[in-house]
């Protein structure tokens, strides 16, 4: 039995706070809001769980429940989860064995949306003005005057409500059939069945209007694996041969209504009847996936091993091109067990690996290559109703799958009897038809459509090095330490070096685009202005690229990347007596982040048009003249460029991700159970010099996370979590 009680803590960046916290006079003067602290709180999860296991020598079975309720770090955040598991592996016959899993979940999620963007409620009180009062003298939530951001971030969070119920079943069956003397066959039939219901409802006390919406999703996947595998030796040799057919479908159906102006707003989301206007919405997605997979294993005496795959996919996804064809080879040499190497004492399991082969992707919807159309409804007239279509998407029946092409060179070895080991490993992947969207010109309907377009590479050295440090009855160290060096490259697209495609817009009416995909830069390549400083009247300057004596689109350049040079992950577990201890350390350095929420809260643009940045004020060109580093607060059009490297930050970090600390009781001390107590904290701290919430949060996401990745728009935040644990095992 476990039980576990944790305490959330947002993390919210100590430049905002400190800043937000220098506008005291203000807020004391005029009874104004410090919005951070309206809408986070300390959230409490608590999580209990039981499970029983037990089990003769042919037969063994696990049961467990589950239960979790937690409070989130925003106030009206809240997830409860029941969940249910079952586990059955039993010997039926000397030639039968067959395995079970089943898992059941039911989930209730309270709260409004955080999607990133300008409707987020986050980024909405780091933009709303702390001089106002929260409630207007009708009793509705106040409004920031300055602002064309119409809701209040506090209403939204306790009027515009929200709940998502769902139901999960995943069930698999193995059965395992011994034919003969290494000749085995096995069959996994599996299915996941999925059943969400999403409630919406807003209230005219924090909007222009009230509304509601139900939204009904229901999914069914199929799965089945079927495994033919011989095993076989003589003298020192030994060989594997498996065959795979694999076949996967799903089925998906939703359902949507949504109705406006309601009569009363006391029935919630309950009765659309109540609404003055309503719009349906139905849709059906189904897809499959045919597979089969040859594999030979070889291996000479523990010293030569080669494994040769062949595998077919024909994918739903593709009109006419459904299937892709991806070999694979590997080789191994176990050095240390050669005959030339058992006098050497001082280096032990050297191993040296080598790897080709093609993967292939199918990252696109069921019927992206299909031409859809798109219709709306519009009124003429007093009685007239008519509804209009256009194409939506243009038809791409050529699409196929991406493949990528990998080559690894690894060699792995162990020092001082093993207390040292190593293993290191360079790879070099390539990327062909990859799989993008490109944009169509609004003069010609607009929209988009995906292509088979280019080549993109990733190379770069893993590494890793665990020490046994110490390792003795009493006490074990053990330290692990991974890293990465990736170098990540666009090599060609389908119109030549000059060629482009544009990011998606992270904000609309703001920021057109950030990021580019380029030949010659990493995916996720910023592209923006160059900041040169402030002129003689406090406005921004950027460097004149093109030399037309304007700041235009032709001004734009690479000016940074999302994409980190480096990453790392640090592991320590120690031992002594009962006591356990175990601290995990991860970083990424050489990354870029658009901290758009920044821009928005030093500069009176958009949708914004109050600075709540303490600094723009307080630092800006109005207070402190030309060593000034935030503009005049009169600047407006080309010289407010969100999209520069003044708003481009470091997003290097070194962060405790996790440190606990157990103690365990024995049964011959309890007399009863062994008893575990748990004391873990994740987020502990992390050390940047990111002035966001989050140098590592994902903040803004759409179907090209690789592209636009590292804008900043302000999404929920990553808790600091306190966790309390029981675990009893009788």
């Amino acid at each position: 039995m476990e039980h576990t009680i944790t305490l959330w803590r947002s993390r919210r960046s100590k430049v905002l706070i400190s800043q937000t916290k220098r506008c005291n006079p203000i807020r004391t003067e005029r009874g104004g809001i410090d919005w951070q602290d309206e809408i986070f709180r300390t959230g409490i999860t608590q999580n209990y769980k039981l499970a029983l296991s037990n089990g003769s020598e042919k037969t063994q079975y696990y049961i467990s429940a589950n239960y979790m309720s937690q409070e989130g770090v925003v106030i009206e955040s809240k997830n409860e989860r029941y969940q249910a598991k079952a586990n059955l592996s039993s010997q039926l016959t000397d030639w039968l064995h067959i395995t079970a899993d089943i898992n059941a979940s039911h989930g209730v999620r309270r709260g409004g949306s955080f999607a990133s963007g300008k409707d987020n409620p986050i980024w909405i009180a780091l933009n709303y003005s702390p001089t106002m009062t929260m409630m207007a003298e009708n009793g509705n939530y106040n409004t920031d005057t300055y602002n064309s951001i119409a809701s209040n971030p506090v209403g939204i969070l306790k009027l515009q409500s929200g709940e998502t119920m769902t139901n999960v079943f995943n069930g698999r069956v193995d059965l395992r059939l011994d034919i003969m003397k290494g000749l085995t066959f096995t069959t996994t039939n599996g299915v996941d069945y999925y059943d969400g219901k999403s409630y919406s409802f807003s209230s005219k006390r924090v909007g222009t209007k009230s509304g509601m919406g139900n939204n009904d999703t229901y999914r069914l996947m199929l799965q089945s694996s079927n495994n033919l595998t011989y095993t076989g030796s003589w003298n020192d040799h030994h060989l594997t041969a498996t065959a795979v057919y694999e076949v996967t479908s799903s089925e998906t159906r939703t359902m949507g209504i949504t109705g406006n102006n309601l009569l009363t707003e006391g029935v919630g989301w309950w009765n659309v009847g109540m609404a003055s206007s309503r719009d349906a919405n139905n849709g059906y997605e189904q897809w499959a996936l045919m597979s089969g997979v040859a594999r030979v294993m070889y291996n000479f005496k523990d010293r030569y091993m080669l494994t040769g795959t062949f595998r077919a996919d024909g994918s739903s996804r593709f009109a006419k091109k459904k299937w892709g064809y991806f070999p694979s080879i590997a080789a191994a040499w176990t050095l240390s067990n050669e005959d030339f190497m058992k006098d050497v004492s001082s280096v032990q399991d050297i191993k040296l690996r080598a790897s080709y082969g093609i993967v292939g992707s199918q990252a696109i919807s069921p019927y992206a290559t299909m031409g859809l159309m798109s219709a709306t409804a519009y009124n003429f007239g007093t009685n007239s109703n008519f509804t209009g279509y256009w194409a939506n998407d243009i038809a791409t029946p050529e699409l196929t799958w991406e493949k990528t092409k990998q080559f690894d060179l690894g060699l792995e070895f162990s020092l001082f009897d093993r207390r040292l080991n190593f293993s290191v490993d360079y790879f070099y992947k390539r990327t062909t038809d990859a799989l993008l969207k490109r944009s169509i010109p609004g003069y010609v309907g607009g929209n988009s459509f995906w292509v088979n377009d280019g080549e993109i590479s990733n190379r770069g050295i893993d590494l890793s090095v665990t020490a046994r440090i110490m390792q003795n009855d009493r006490f074990q160290w053990t330290s692990t330490l991974n890293g990465t060096y990736l170098k990540n490259r666009v090599e060609r697209l389908s119109g030549g070096e000059n060629d482009f495609i544009n990011g998606s817009s992270p904000a609309a009416g703001m920021v057109d685009y950030a990021t580019i995909i380029k030949p010659g830069e990493a995916i996720g390549t910023f592209w923006g202005y160059e900041w040169t400083g402030l002129d003689e009247n406090g406005h921004d300057t950027y460097t004149d690229v093109d030399g037309n004596q304007m700041i235009d689109g032709g001004d734009r350049k690479v000016i940074g990347k999302a994409n980190p040079d480096f990453t790392l992950g640090w592991n320590n577990s120690l031992s002594y007596k009962n006591w356990d201890l175990n601290l995990f350390f991860n970083g990424s350095f050489g990354a870029k982040r658009l901290n758009l929420v920044r821009y928005t809260m030093a500069s009176a643009e958009g949708n914004s048009r109050f600075v709540t940045l303490a600094d723009a004020y307080l630092k800006g060109f109005d207070k402190i003249g030309s060593s000034a580093t935030y503009p005049s607060l009169t600047e407006g059009g080309n010289n407010l460029q969100p999209v520069s490297t003044k708003w481009l930050e470091n997003a290097d970090f070194l962060r405790l991700e996790n440190i606990s600390l157990s103690y365990t009781f024995p049964k011959k001390t309890t007399g009863f159970a062994d008893l575990r107590l748990t004391f873990s904290c994740q987020n502990l701290f992390t050390i940047t010099g990111y002035k966001g919430m989050d140098p590592a949060g994902t903040t803004f996401s759409n179907s090209s996370v690789d592209v636009d990745a590292g804008i900043d728009m302000g999404a929920y935040p990553s808790p600091r979590t306190f966790t309390f644990g029981l675990r009893m095992n009788f």
